[in-house]
């Protein structure tokens, strides 16, 4: 019998066991099955401190964070580029557009801008490019006669889904060879860092506000 094996084991088994105990990790339930989800998702996924140790003696871990976000953004618009030049959808703006009016149904065009992540010019040349397309349509509101509100036209929803699949195939790349649990991992964190700066743009502050309010938030 391997006796180290046996004891890795063990110690294993009792981190485990400790580390679930009262529920403290719902996640995973006191059965073999818990037991391997955690192995899997807690232990083989750590990432080896030398890959980062070259780096990391330069720049601060919040710096590589940014720095490999910007650098995801340009490799996912780069992909986006490749797989869709000869669509409708060329960028990666007229899509997040058109899949928040498909999701959440129509707007106005400042909660449109913002739930779209743009700065108003920007966001405004974007919807303005979209009805010349007729993928949406502008109407006046009725509850302020000074705003518009847009919404997406069945000739937008029926691009939206004719595009979905190169978009998929656009979205394996970005993700490149993440393992499911892995994916999940990086989807959370993501999540999560969308959630903290999303509350603070949702207030709809000038540039210096918006920092202000955001090192408060932290």
């Amino acid at each position: 019998m391997n006796h180290k094996l046996l004891l890795e084991f063990m110690h294993l088994l009792f981190e485990f066991e400790k580390e679930t105990e009262g529920g403290l990790l719902p996640t995973y339930a006191q059965t073999i099955d818990g037991f391997k989800k955690w192995i899997r998702e807690t232990k083989e996924e750590s990432i080896p401190s030398e890959a980062l140790e070259s780096t990391a003696r330069k720049l601060t871990t919040e710096q590589q964070i940014t720095l490999a976000l910007f650098k995801m953004a340009n490799y996912s618009k780069m992909y986006w580029r490749s797989l869709l030049a000869d669509g409708s959808l060329t960028n990666q703006d007229n899509w997040i557009v058109l899949l928040n009016l498909s999701i959440h149904g129509e707007m106005t065009k400042m909660e449109l801008i913002r739930r779209s992540t743009q700065e108003k010019p920007t966001g405004m040349q974007i919807i303005n490019r979209l009805i010349q397309l007729e993928f949406v349509l502008q109407k006046d509101s009725e509850v302020d006669k000074r705003s518009k509100i847009i919404e997406i036209t069945p000739t937008g929803q029926r691009e939206l889904l004719i595009q979905m699949s190169e978009i998929q195939r656009v979205s394996s790349l970005v993700t490149g060879d993440l393992r499911p649990s892995e994916k999940q991992q990086s989807l959370y964190l993501l999540n999560k860092l969308m959630d903290f700066h999303e509350d603070v743009f949702k207030e709809n502050k000038t540039k210096a506000e918006l920092l202000n309010l955001a090192f408060q938030q932290k």
